[in-house]
């Protein structure tokens, strides 16, 4: 079997998707058709398993054209996730293989291109992953999920501290989505505390350059290391890796410290924690924050609840993010923290 994946959008997306990714591997050659225009592919780079047997960049308008002008390849299947079908991407895989695998079937598809096209229905309540390996086995549920599916191994990486540490997101969505990011204060304080707690502890702050207007906020401490906009997302798993846990909103640096094994602490706003979260692979070294105020979820692929807002982003108060504490963050930290 000579199968491709799209990689398509965030590198939260494209990590979910890694237990289909090892199971399509097992098949035989697996290429990566990637369309992300965040280059979530490159999260890849910095682990030592060799997922895919090819790479074909599709993330510019000139590299879809010099590509998809000499596309010969014929694959058995191409795999989309729902943030990767897309008329563009379904007409070329029509063209290129045997079956299209999806969820989702974009409204104003052509009737020609859609005959090959498997469609698995998405199912509420059920984690992302699952959606996914139900491509493969369609009786695989939230029960099949272990951390052995996702495992990821960090390359060696240079150090980013020469103690011990932890690593903090503040931010979240390329700093465009309020809905999933707690207030950039709440982030400062319990910075604060932490650094007052632990001494023999430091911080390590992530995130994409998008985050940079959130460094003025951070504490000015020689143990706080502001990494924000100065790491390449090769350099994220040997960094995530030796971090004792990670603090953060729901991100794709969240997703990947699930991955690579070390706990995390995540607060979740509109976004769906029992769709995303890593609390159903490993409850006791996941932990999440989130309060189901009866609006959300407002920000999911699959049937969002639109009752109180349409567009998350428009959220009048963003309640279910500003009633979450400092103190209640820290709580969840602790155990992570002690001797």
């Amino acid at each position: 079997m000579r199968n491709a994946i799209f990689i398509s959008s965030g590198i939260g997306n494209a990590l979910l998707l890694v237990p289909l990714i090892k199971k399509l591997k097992e098949q035989g050659p697996l290429t990566a058709l990637s369309t992300s225009e965040f280059g979530a592919r490159h999260i890849f780079d910095g682990v030592k398993e060799e997922l895919f047997d090819d790479v074909i960049s599709l993330e510019t308008s000139v590299e879809w054209m010099k590509n998809t002008a000499t596309f010969k390849r014929k694959f058995d299947g191409v795999y989309m996730d729902h943030f990767a079908s897309r008329r563009k991407n379904m007409i070329l895989s029509h063209m290129n293989s045997k079956e299209i695998i999806t969820n989702t079937i974009p409204l104003k598809l052509p009737s020609l291109f859609k005959s090959r096209i498997r469609k698995i229905e998405p199912e509420i309540g059920i984690h992302e992953a699952t959606q996914y390996m139900r491509y493969v086995n369609h009786d695989f549920n939230d029960s099949d999920l272990n951390e052995k599916l996702f495992k990821l191994s960090a390359k060696k990486h240079t150090s980013i501290s020469e103690g011990k540490y932890i690593t903090i997101q503040p931010g979240s969505g390329n700093n465009i989505a309020p809905w999933k990011t707690l207030a950039t204060n709440k982030w400062t304080k319990l910075i604060s505390l932490i650094l007052e707690s632990y001494t023999d502890l430091n911080i390590v702050v992530l995130g994409d350059e998008s985050e940079i207007d959130l460094i003025p906020f951070l504490p000015k401490d020689d143990r706080v290391i502001k990494a924000i906009g100065k790491t390449e997302l090769k350099d994220l798993p040997g960094i995530v890796s030796k971090s004792i846990v990670h603090i953060g909103n729901d991100s794709g640096i969240m997703h990947l410290a699930g991955c690579i094994g070390t706990p995390t602490v995540s607060v979740w706003g509109g976004s769906d924690p029992d769709l995303y979260g890593w609390h159903k692979i490993n409850s006791k070294k996941h932990k999440v924050i989130h309060y189901n105020l009866g609006c959300g979820p407002c920000s999911r692929w699959i049937e969002p609840n639109h009752s109180k807002v349409e567009v998350p982003s428009m959220c009048p108060d963003f309640k279910c993010l500003s009633q979450i504490s400092v103190n209640e963050i820290m709580k969840n930290v602790e155990p992570f923290l002690a001797p």
